[in-house]
Order: structure tokens, then C-alpha cells, then sequence
């Protein structure tokens, strides 16, 4: 699973891998050894894949936003 979560951040910070193709992507993880997980949801464009990996846990929203009141935005002013 390290391994899949270095390559998705490498995916990300990389901007030529970012806005590769499918199939060039597909070759480059093929190469690196990526995970069978991870390449199926490459090839797919489909991240669930990828629960057989991390677990299928559903993540929720966080319950506390940052938002302002309009008496603080009065104050400001």
C-alpha cells in the first residue's frame, strides 16, 4: 500500500504524469510495478479499484466549516 500511495502523490506532483494519457500511464506503472489495484483503476479511469487496496472505510465531511458571521465581517470594516 506504501508503494501505491508514493505513486499516486509522484501522479500528482508531476505534471507530465498528471495530464498523461491513459495508456501512457498505464505503460509507465506497468514499468514501476504498480499494483494490480492501482493499475486497474488507471486503465478504468474507476477508484474503486483501488478499495481492495485502502479498505472501502467511507470518508464523511467534517462536521465544522470556517465560515464568518456577518457581525464579524461589521466589525472588520
Amino acid at each position: 500500500m506504501l508503494d501505491t500511495i508514493e505513486m499516486l502523490e509522484a501522479i500528482g506532483s508531476d505534471a507530465s504524469l498528471r495530464y498523461a494519457s491513459t495508456v501512457e500511464l498505464t505503460n509507465i506503472l506497468e514499468q514501476a510495478q504498480a499494483s494490480e489495484a492501482l493499475a486497474q483503476a488507471v486503465a478504468s479511469g474507476d477508484s474503486t479499484h483501488l478499495n481492495s487496496e485502502f479498505g472501502s472505510r467511507k470518508m464523511y465531511e467534517p462536521q465544522a466549516s470556517q465560515t464568518f458571521l456577518s457581525s464579524d465581517l461589521d466589525e472588520a470594516a
